[in-house]
């Protein structure tokens, strides 16, 4: 298979395995495939790219295909096969597709707050009301604000660069 062949062929997976509609990016729209492969190279090694296109071989012509029903079946086969790198590589290209600022754009445009980096800033959160907000299940607890007790935090050097830039910076 030629590097092209196989460029195809992640991205037809991808296309497959995050399809996209009229208001979501679909996975290889938003490149997906080209944060997938070194992922898969730096977590499984070298020849895991070529290991991935060797699983995959069987149904290439079906990914490669235009009819979406046998690119689904040829998923479907492949994850009989392969569950273990099946898994693997579907995590993988879940967490890629969530971290693409265009992804980003599509869950904020549907009404739900999300950010790239929330550990910078957080999320707006509304005030605990103790008469709407506490649990009515019958399972764990609340400890109202008056009752927390500090606890020291010198210890997590707070002003340390990684810590605050969470490890975006290698």
């Amino acid at each position: 298979m030629t590097p092209m062949d196989t460029t195809r062929l992640l991205a037809a997976l991808v296309e497959t395995l995050l399809p996209g509609d009229a208001s979501w990016p679909s996975g290889a729209v938003t490149g997906v495939q080209s944060v997938l492969a070194p992922r898969l190279v730096q977590e499984r090694g070298e020849d895991a790219l070529g290991k991935l296109v060797t699983a995959l071989h069987p149904d290439a012509e079906a990914l490669l295909s235009g009819d979406e029903a046998a690119r689904v079946a040829a998923v479907a086969a492949w994850e009989a096969r392969d569950g273990e790198l099946f898994g693997w590589v579907l995590e993988a290209a879940y967490i890629a597709y969530y971290e693409s600022p265009a992804v980003v754009l599509a869950i904020n445009a549907h009404g739900h707050p999300y950010k790239l980096v929330p550990h910078i800033t957080g999320y707006k959160l509304p005030r605990f009301e103790p008469e709407h907000d506490a649990p009515r299940h019958g399972r764990g607890f609340w400890v109202p604000t008056d009752a927390v007790k500090r606890v020291s935090v010198e210890v997590l050097a707070l002003k340390d660069e990684r810590t605050r830039n969470w490890g975006r910076k290698q």
